[in-house]
């Protein structure tokens, strides 16, 4: 009888604007990517696994990919947010390995045509995702794109503060 281990990872991105995120885990402390969030020697020391680093790094990979991208396609973006997982299997007398690696954006754009941009954008990723090339695991991506009227929201936005009469 043989014995398989499974381990699954998981973190999430939030997208700061510009190029700056923080990725978190529910085993460490907010981590700032892309510019730092904070002043040098001022964040939280917390230990990050390999395998967390490694997730988190595909996330933002596919982040920073897709702003890239969607920049160049003129694709205005108004939100980004992701998760992202992975396992890795080990049995006696293997190494360990992926076997998994998804990434779930969820992403906001003001038109249908936008939407449809970014959908094609995403469905072009994987193959230029960083990690692919070197693990040899290509990431699943798993788009959820909407579209936002803006002027809706910042009215809405605007409304709700306002004081009551």
């Amino acid at each position: 009888m043989s014995s398989v281990t499974i381990t699954e990872y998981e973190t999430r991105l939030f997208w700061q604007g510009e190029r700056g995120a923080v990725l978190t885990s529910d085993q460490a402390p907010p981590l700032p990517i892309g510019r730092p969030l904070t002043e040098p020697g001022t964040g939280d020391a917390g230990q990050w696994g390999p395998e967390s680093l490694l997730v988190g790094a595909v996330e933002g990979r596919t982040l920073l990919a897709f702003l890239d991208r969607a920049r160049a396609a003129d694709v205005p973006v108004l939100f980004y947010q992701s998760s992202a997982m992975a396992r890795v299997v080990g049995t006696p007398g293997e190494q360990p390995h992926f076997t998994d690696l998804i990434v779930r954006p969820h992403v906001a754009v003001p038109t249908e045509a936008a939407a449809e941009a970014a959908r094609l954008i995403f469905s072009e990723l994987p193959a230029h995702c960083f990690p692919s090339s070197i693990i040899q695991l290509t990431p699943r991506i798993e788009p959820v794109v909407e579209t936002w009227n803006v002027h809706r929201v910042a009215r809405s936005a605007s409304s709700a503060s306002a004081p009551a009469s």
